[in-house]
């Protein structure tokens, strides 16, 4: 599914989009926005989530795919789920779609990049960079490295000025789209209990045509369902959600709790 807000000309001074495990009950976002007005006083931020559950890759990489097709053109991602913080590990910079993002090198951006090509990629120098917050702090580097560099970009700084091109290697598909493909997982539960999988199937005609059904926690579910409305009261039921994604859903209640499931639970689809 290829999805895109109205495309009009970029911003005068281009959205920055925040997406992060850090919660709201820190000081840690606040002080990311503080970083970014402090470069770039007339930066538009729009929080995308902070509720990534903690330290959780997978599900951040969803709800950044799910989102950053309807942002404007220009928009600058900063994405921050990163466990390996103060490790060897890299921060990237890319622009895709028209658009930047800004990351740990760690699988969070790779959802996005198996849609899209990548036009430009860098890695981020933190070592006597005039971008970056001096000294970086070994454990924020959402405040020392992304913000900033964010910022900096937003005011016109140039993608390369902010690290040395690198290449990187192509990403392996993470959906499931028919019975050849593996890795079934859950990707994400909203805050209704509706357990969104990896299995792409856009269409619901084919997806009712294709799979028999989706266990999980050693459950069979079967049921289909077209709208959240029409579900039968106290079964669970799947749908194709607005992402185009397979959804286990309850009507009027939690198909997580029913269920029992959690975004670790292994799921196994059936195949008609």
């Amino acid at each position: 599914m290829k999805r895109a807000a109205p495309r009009g000309k970029s911003q005068h001074a281009p959205l920055i989009a925040l997406l992060t495990d850090f919660g709201q009950s820190d000081h840690y976002v606040g002080t990311m926005k503080g970083v970014i007005h402090s470069i770039n006083p007339a930066a538009h931020i729009v929080d995308i989530t902070h509720d990534v559950q903690p330290q959780h890759i997978r599900q951040g990489a969803y709800l950044l795919w799910a989102s950053y097709r309807f942002f404007p053109v220009g928009t600058i991602f900063a994405a921050v789920v990163d466990p390996g913080v103060g490790t060897e590990r890299r921060i990237i910079a890319l622009t895709m779609n028209k658009q930047v993002f800004v990351a740990p090198d760690n699988g969070l951006l790779d959802l996005v990049r198996g849609d899209e090509k990548v036009e430009k990629a860098v890695e981020v120098s933190t070592q006597g960079s005039r971008y970056t917050v001096d000294p970086i702090s070994a454990t924020f580097h959402g405040r020392d490295v992304f913000a900033p560099i964010a910022a900096h970009l937003s005011n016109g700084v140039a993608l390369k000025r902010v690290g040395s091109r690198i290449d990187l290697k192509q990403v392996q598909n993470a959906f499931v789209r028919s019975r050849s493909d593996r890795g079934s997982c859950v990707l994400h539960i909203d805050r209704f209990g509706n357990i969104i999988t990896n299995i792409r199937i856009d269409e619901q005609r084919q997806a009712e045509r294709m799979v028999n059904g989706v266990r999980i926690q050693r459950q069979l579910v079967d049921a289909w369902t077209r709208t959240f409305a029409a579900a039968k009261e106290g079964h669970p039921s799947l749908i194709v959600g607005s992402s185009g994604l397979l959804e286990i859903i309850l009507k009027n209640s939690s198909a997580a709790r029913a269920l029992g499931a959690s975004l670790d639970s292994p799921v196994e689809v059936v195949w008609r």
